[in-house]
């Protein structure tokens, strides 16, 4: 679905949020590039669900990292 999460691809998500954020699952199997600001954008996005968990498959290994920095394990369900 994302090719990429990050400062340059946030704020255009960002305006589509109210269709993006009706997901409670994203697949980031095209995902290339990642950054904090795509983990915030995450963030938002598992707050947004009704579990208040966005449930993640595919996974990249810097995001899984950035998850891990952050300590924000608790707001995600990671699914490979």
């Amino acid at each position: 679905m994302f090719k990429a999460l990050n400062v340059n691809t946030v704020p255009e998500l960002w305006e589509r949020r109210f269709e993006i954020f009706k997901e409670s699952n994203v697949d980031l199997k095209n995902l290339e590039d990642v950054d904090s600001a795509g983990v915030a954008f995450l963030v938002q996005w598992a707050k947004a669900t009704p579990r208040h968990k966005l449930i993640l498959t595919h996974a990249t290994p810097r995001l899984l990292k950035l998850i891990s920095t952050f300590r924000l394990e608790e707001l995600f369900e990671i699914q490979n």
